[in-house]
């Protein structure tokens, strides 16, 4: 094989997958604004197959449960500079939750639990969280457990995929983010776009 059969530097749109739009021109799109439009994607998916709805909308709490952490990850150098990502005691290494609360004292944004919003939040970075060490349920040998009419049981976080969560979450989240995005400083700041 020569050096041209592979897609070089000089041409960018060479190693795009044709079956996918193109990336928008804009150099601020955003990863948490594009997340977010992952969600709403997924959200209106999830009505089309009754039989994956469960799956996709699990992936839409995934997406936007990223939109916060890629949003946290924004609001963090405009508010604490280069101490976000920079030294031994960079913010932008610690844990979400640990961000979260470091972002909202910033911003003068009560993370109290008396705020439906609060535990949206810390849920969806739970739910991330446990998704991604994929523990395994190990099942006693020779004892099948099954649920009501005999179907195999439901993980514990089957209950946060129904539409009316899904869709009460994304306005939680959205009610957060917009509480944090009017408190950044006004320069990088920017149009929230959710």
């Amino acid at each position: 094989m020569s050096g041209h059969d592979h897609p070089s530097a000089s041409d960018p749109g060479a190693d795009r997958d044709v079956g996918l739009p193109p990336l928008p021109p804009d150099p601020q799109t955003l990863t948490y604004v594009e997340l977010w439009n992952g969600a709403e994607i997924l959200i209106r998916k999830a009505g089309e197959e009754v039989s994956g709805s469960r799956w996709v909308f699990l992936s839409a709490l995934l997406m936007l449960s990223f939109c916060l952490e890629a949003y946290l990850d924004h609001a963090g150098p405009l508010l604490f500079g280069a101490a976000w990502r920079e030294g031994k005691a960079a913010h932008a290494a610690k844990d979400a939750k640990l961000r979260l609360t470091l972002v909202c004292a910033a911003c003068g944004v009560q993370l109290e639990a008396r705020h439906t919003y609060r535990t949206v939040a810390l849920t969806l970075l739970e739910l991330r969280a446990s998704l991604g060490q994929a523990t395994q349920l190990r099942l006693p040998q020779g004892k099948a457990i099954r649920g009501a009419g005999n179907t195999p049981p439901a993980p514990a976080w089957a209950a946060y995929c129904r539409r009316n969560v899904v869709l009460d979450y994304r306005a939680q989240l959205r009610l957060l983010l917009g509480k944090l995005h009017a408190r950044l400083p006004a320069d990088g700041r920017g149009p929230l776009s959710i």
